[in-house]
């Protein structure tokens, strides 16, 4: 059968960094700015009004006094905030700039505008490949393409990924002008080339299935979860149905290399293995704690489920691992996992930029931290073994005791 899902689409490396930056942001609900207060000033200033006072001061000496060329208002802006944020010493509380945030959002909605290529970056720049029947392909595109300018803006090795994405992407029916310079035939002579495309939704999904042919019994159906995003949990619950609809009656789910995402979409995804259990336990800085549990209706209740972890499984996906574990719902195969068990607030600024804050941490349904632990797989593979193959063996094993559900605080 045929992997369903996860084409190779435009945004396929900021794909990879979301996994070490974004994929880690695992609150579920992105809050507006905080409200801004007026600051009455008083005879004397507050310490924090006169630590501001240094500040300014060395913001106007750098303008008086420095020869060469300067950063602009906004990078300097910027740079100092990212600065602050910097001595909380915290990897998960960070700054992101407008165009980084783009591309993050998209990714988290598991949609966008965009013209149905992926973009490759190489020593001489970025490099596009069009997917079939997309319209980057219609618009004349092709294979190895240098992508030289984008709506007037000029695209060199050096622009961060982020903002080529953030260009090329844009409201679906929205025309996007793109300067290419296409490799002529040995010999020849590069061509330079303008096209013109309209920007048509593109989906990425984040859940893969097939059923295992290398499984004997015909009967094991595999779910590759890659993020959580809002889409995750519809497309797990299409791919359960369908690989039920040929005969899955039991199953292995991978979460290896998946950096996380939603957490709300994580909770969707274990209410459709899990029947009212408990998720995870949420700790917050003010000490309140709050106990998240899946809904009453799993959509496979009682079919056994392998799931495969390693190193890069982090975040919501510890979190989905950490529930089936502790509930008795499913071992775990494979290597420790990543250890990133943080809530991030994610406040959205004026200009589109975005500040991350832990605001707290959450624990399997048994209490076990996940922070800088992370999981422990029931069978842990060595080097050179096959995940996979091992995942299949525990399913062949009797099945045990029926399982418990964990009660929040055991």
């Amino acid at each position: 059968m045929s992997i369903r899902g996860l084409p190779l689409l435009l945004g396929v490396l900021s794909l990879i960094g979301l996994g070490f930056g974004v994929g880690y942001i695992s609150y579920p609900l992105l809050h507006n700015a905080p409200e801004t207060h007026a600051v009455t000033l008083q005879e004397s200033p507050s310490p924090e009004q006169q630590k501001m006072t240094i500040f300014w001061e060395a913001w106007r000496l750098l303008e008086q006094d420095f020869m060469g060329k300067r950063p602009d208002v906004t990078q300097r802006t910027y740079g100092a905030i990212r600065g602050m944020v910097a001595t909380y010493n915290d990897p998960y509380t960070y700054f992101v700039e407008p165009s980084r945030r783009e591309v993050e959002r998209d990714d988290l909605r598991g949609r966008f505008g965009g013209i149905g290529a992926a973009v490759e970056q190489s020593e001489a720049g970025y490099i596009l490949r069009p997917l079939p029947e997309q319209p980057a392909e219609k618009a004349g595109v092709r294979e190895g393409d240098l992508l030289l300018v984008v709506d007037d803006q000029e695209i060199t090795a050096a622009t961060p990924v982020e903002e080529v994405l953030a260009l090329i992407r844009g409201p679906v029916g929205t025309e996007v002008t793109l300067v290419l310079r296409r490799q002529a035939a040995e010999g020849g002579t590069p061509q330079e080339l303008t096209v013109r495309i309209t920007r048509v939704e593109i989906e990425t999904p984040s859940v893969e299935w097939r059923m295992l042919e290398e499984a004997a019994d015909g009967r094991t159906g595999y779910l590759r979860q890659t993020l959580f995003t809002e889409r995750s949990a519809a497309e797990m619950a299409r791919g359960l149905a369908e690989l039920q609809a040929q005969g899955a009656q039991r199953f292995v789910l991978d979460l290896r290399g998946n950096p996380g995402g939603l957490v709300r979409a994580a909770l969707d995804v274990a209410s459709l293995w899990l029947d009212g259990d408990v998720v995870y336990i949420e700790q917050k800085a003010n000490g309140e704690t709050t106990v998240f549990r899946a809904e009453a209706g799993s959509q496979v209740l009682d079919a056994p489920l392998v799931v495969l972890v390693d190193g890069g499984t982090a975040s919501a996906s510890e979190l989905l691992a950490g529930a089936l574990q502790d509930n008795g719902r499913a071992r775990l195969v494979g290597e420790q996992t990543f250890g990133k068990g943080s809530v991030q607030l994610v406040h959205e600024l004026p200009d589109q930029s975005s500040l991350h804050i832990t605001n707290a941490h959450w624990y399997t349904p048994k209490r076990r931290p996940i922070t800088a632990v992370g999981l422990t797989p029931d069978v842990v593979i060595g080097p050179g073994e096959d995940a996979l193959v091992q995942a299949l063996a525990v399913l062949n094993e009797p099945v045990g005791p029926a399982r418990r559900p964990a009660t929040a605080g055991n």
